[in-house]
């Protein structure tokens, strides 16, 4: 298809410009909710390219979207930009921090941002240059790595028009995600109690660190009683100042996941019992904060079969000498082992452990298969029809 080579070559003649706006996102890290600098650099660089651009969707201060064009169909690009926390790192492949402790890009969003973005920007130049109507959305979509940005996104009514959604994400393998995902809830609960000195009169106290561990203790022997697939993490957010005081505010942070809604729903309210049964045992009021869940994904296999037959026809990446070097580098810091694991995982040929990168196109995935992992890109695919490439 020639269309396809145009498309390829149009992106080949501005890919400075793209892997510029990469680098700079790269440069500045920020985490969820807090993207100011890639949300501005996206928001004005579209609205340059005469996008027309709306600011703070879903309530969300680093969410936008740019649209051009008139009329159907309504295409859709999903792009993110948030980093994550402690993975500062100078753009080399050996471990150093620009800022120790700082936030850094542990899964791409630099270029997946980027990336989705161009993809916006090549369909509106050739709806131009062949005179089409249709209109073509870019989305910047803040706090993925929490699962949170588009849950409110999608709440705000933004997607409801699409006709069809893509996105892309940095992977080890160049494909089609056919998978499904693990749906999610986020759950916040804090424990109100009354503090004393735990020496000099703890029968005074009401401990909330109490009410956390004896909530965790419940949720771990729950553990035996849920079905296979489901996954229960947790972190303590806050145990206490000193072993001295008895806490009077304590916090614990959990993820309940399943492979189905109903099922997380479920199991949600097993572990909110939890909660509920620590506070009455230690005297403590609970409160639930920054509840909200994520569906599993639901891939559009028409959209995917046509996906990959494009990337089929555009045919494997042709890396240099220099960026199989640097990618080798990175690699070998990982154990034989662990690789190993990975390219069996994905269906990767292990003639591939000690190339540092593969070029090659790979077959999709098991159709219905669950992935241990969450994303809110579940959220836009219960809308619309939507393609995920790797």
């Amino acid at each position: 298809m020639a269309r396809n080579w145009d498309v390829a070559e149009w992106l080949d003649e501005r890919s400075e410009r793209f892997t510029a706006m990469s680098d700079d996102i790269w440069a500045h890290p920020q985490v969820a909710l807090a993207e100011t600098y890639a949300c501005a650099l996206q928001a004005e660089a579209l609205e340059a390219d005469g996008f027309r651009v709306t600011r703070n969707v879903g309530d969300l201060p680093t969410a936008f979207m740019a649209e051009w064009g008139s009329g159907g169909p309504v295409i859709g690009f999903l792009g993110e930009y948030d980093a994550l926390p402690d993975l500062s790192q100078k753009a080399q492949p050996t471990h150093d921090p620009v800022v120790a402790g700082g936030p850094g890009h542990g899964c791409g969003h630099n270029l997946l941002g980027t990336a989705a973005l161009a993809a916006a920007t090549a369909l509106k130049s050739w709806l131009e240059s062949t005179g089409r109507s249709g209109t073509v959305r870019y989305y910047g979509c803040p706090a993925e790595e929490t699962g949170a940005g588009k849950v409110f996104m999608a709440r705000a009514g933004v997607f409801d028009d699409l006709d069809a959604a893509f996105t892309w994400h940095p992977w080890q393998n160049n494909t089609i995600w056919v998978s499904s995902s693990l749906a999610i809830d986020h759950i916040t609960f804090r424990f109100h109690g009354e503090t004393a000195h735990a020496a000099g009169s703890p029968e005074t106290g009401r401990s909330a660190l109490d009410a956390v561990e004896l909530m965790n203790i419940g949720v771990n022997f729950l553990r035996e009683h849920i079905i296979e697939k489901a996954r229960i993490h947790y972190v303590i957010t806050n145990g206490g100042g000193q072993p001295n005081v008895v806490p009077a505010e304590a916090e614990v942070w959990y993820y309940v996941r399943a492979p189905e809604r109903d099922q997380v729903d479920a199991l949600t309210a097993r572990v909110r019992k939890c909660a509920e049964g620590a506070a009455h045992m230690t005297e403590t009021r609970l409160e639930v904060l920054d509840a909200y869940g994520v569906h599993n994904y639901l891939p559009s296999y028409v959209l995917s079969d046509l996906a990959f037959d494009v990337l089929s026809e555009l045919g494997p990446i042709d890396f240099t000498d220099e960026e199989v070097a640097f990618a080798r580098t990175i690699s070998n810091a990982f154990p034989e082992t662990n690789r190993r694991a990975s390219l069996r995982s994905h269906d990767i040929p292990l003639d591939a452990l000690n190339a540092g990168l593969f070029g090659g196109i790979t077959p999709m995935g098991e159709r219905g298969k669950v992935l241990s992992g969450s994303t809110d890109v579940s959220e836009v695919s219960w809308i619309t029809p939507t393609v995920q490439v790797l």
